[in-house]
This record gives structure tokens, C-alpha cells and sequence, in this order.
């Protein structure tokens, strides 16, 4: 793959660590780019297949494979979508862990870990766009439902919640994460 897609691919790759899987986010975070592949690549998939064979219809628990997904979809949508969906979660996956650090919800020193883990794959962890901008295209994303919308947040690394959020804090969440 070119290195740009790859990369893209590595945010997934990160979010399984964050998600579930603490010694994979920290044998990423030893080897960054030249992590084992297939070993890798094979221990997502578990990720992934447990989760969808315990929630196959998306109302619980694969929720969280949304991780960094809402603010995500919100810079994609903002951008025109010329930022790639992989660098797009990858900033989501940053501001959510950085708001989620400013509200207490999980340790700055888990935040920050999350942060580094991903410039260590040289994905970017910001945006010059405004708070309002992705909030507004976020409010259209599928994980929506009525007045509020479920955000993934990390409460430490291998540990994430689904965190219903009413619309209208949404904006502030996002803004506490720039």
C-alpha cells in the first residue's frame, strides 16, 4: 500500500489498542511503524469479530468500534472530504481523548499517551477548524439518535465507554478537545 493509506489504516489499527487492548496500544507505541503485521492485523480482526458476534445488530456493545468516529465523520464532512477518513478518526480519536482528560473522565497521562501514539505513526492528532464547523457536520452522523449521540471516550487505555451526550454539549465536548 502507499504509505499515506497505510498510515490511514494504522488509525484503525490504533483504535483497537485504545478500545480494548492495552498491550497491543504499548507494543505499538515500542515498535511504531514496523509493528508485526499479520500478528497485528490477525489480533483486530479478533477484536472486531468478537465484538460483532456479541452485538450484531449495532445496539450495544460494536458501538464502540466508533471510537473517534463522530468527530471523525464531522472534519471529513467539513473538509469536503479531502481529509481521509483514517486522519479524520485519528484527529477524533485525539480531541475525544483530550476532552475526555479535560473532564475527568480519563487520566491526562492516558490522553496523552493516546495523543503521542498516534504522531508516533505520524497521523495527525489536530484541526485549524472551528468547534462549530465539525459540530455541525457531526450532527448528521449515524450514531445520532434524536437529541443525543453516542460518543466513544477512552476512560484509560484498553478501556473506552459509550458515553450518551445530549446535541447540545456536543459542541463544548468537541471544543475541550481542541
Amino acid at each position: 500500500l502507499p504509505d499515506d493509506i497505510f498510515r490511514d489504516g494504522c488509525a484503525e489499527v490504533i483504535k483497537y489498542g485504545v478500545l480494548y487492548d492495552e498491550a497491543l496500544f504499548d507494543l505499538l507505541a515500542q515498535t511504531g511503524i514496523s509493528f508485526p503485521r499479520e500478528d497485528v492485523i490477525a489480533r483486530c480482526v479478533e477484536h472486531k469479530r468478537n465484538v460483532v458476534e456479541q452485538d450484531e445488530f449495532d445496539t450495544g456493545a460494536r458501538m464502540k468500534l466508533n471510537l473517534g468516529h463522530t468527530v471523525g465523520h464531522g472534519i471529513e464532512g467539513h473538509s469536503n472530504f479531502t481529509v481521509s477518513h483514517g486522519r479524520a478518526v485519528a484527529m477524533g480519536m485525539a480531541i475525544v481523548a483530550r476532552a475526555a482528560a479535560a473532564g475527568g473522565l480519563c487520566s491526562q497521562a492516558d490522553a496523552d499517551a493516546i495523543v503521542q501514539l498516534l504522531e508516533r505513526f505520524h497521523l495527525p492528532t489536530g484541526t485549524d477548524y472551528a468547534a462549530e464547523d465539525i459540530y455541525r457536520c457531526a450532527l448528521s452522523d449515524k450514531k445520532r439518535s434524536g437529541g443525543k449521540v453516542n460518543l466513544i471516550v477512552p476512560r484509560a487505555v484498553g478501556q473506552c465507554d459509550i458515553l450518551p451526550t445530549p446535541v447540545e454539549e456536543l459542541k463544548s465536548f468537541i471544543e475541550a478537545g481542541l
